[in-house]
């Protein structure tokens, strides 16, 4: 009687362990392509600083100076000036550290806490935003 002696425990372990590894790497790179393709719409961040100030009053109406004082200001073409949500006045932005002049007689600022919002719009589209409080006099 012949007794037979193969050894084919370990081939059906070692298959199996590769196809899970293969799986994973297939699923790996399916889900890192959708999440990166995700990515693609989010534009880029303008930062600019800006000073806003009381001006000198024109026909007894209070103006506003606003100063760029840094940051990413290539491209930026207009800035609009909203007391509240009232629009006030929209100029060419200027220069780093050059102030620009905003005035409104039609819609004119009153004395007191005014919320004060400027919007600066670049050539690519992109808008930024800055709003805070000044007291006017």
């Amino acid at each position: 009687m012949k007794v037979s002696t193969k050894k084919n425990d370990g081939v059906s372990p070692v298959i199996g362990t590769i196809l899970l590894v293969a799986i994973t790497v297939v699923l790996v790179a399916i889900i890192s392509a959708v999440v990166m393709g995700m990515t693609g719409g989010i534009g880029t961040n303008h930062v600019v600083g800006v000073k806003v100030v009381q001006g000198a009053a024109v026909a007894d109406n209070a103006t506003l100076l606003i100063t760029i004082t840094g940051g990413d200001t290539a491209g930026l073409g207009n800035l609009t000036v909203y007391d509240g949500s009232t629009y006030f006045d929209s100029q060419t932005a200027g220069s780093v550290g050059v102030p620009v002049t905003f005035s409104n007689t039609s819609s004119p600022l009153s004395a007191g806490a005014a919320s004060i919002s400027v919007v600066g719009t670049f050539s690519d589209g992109d808008q930024t935003i800055y709003t805070g409080t000044i007291n006017l006099i």
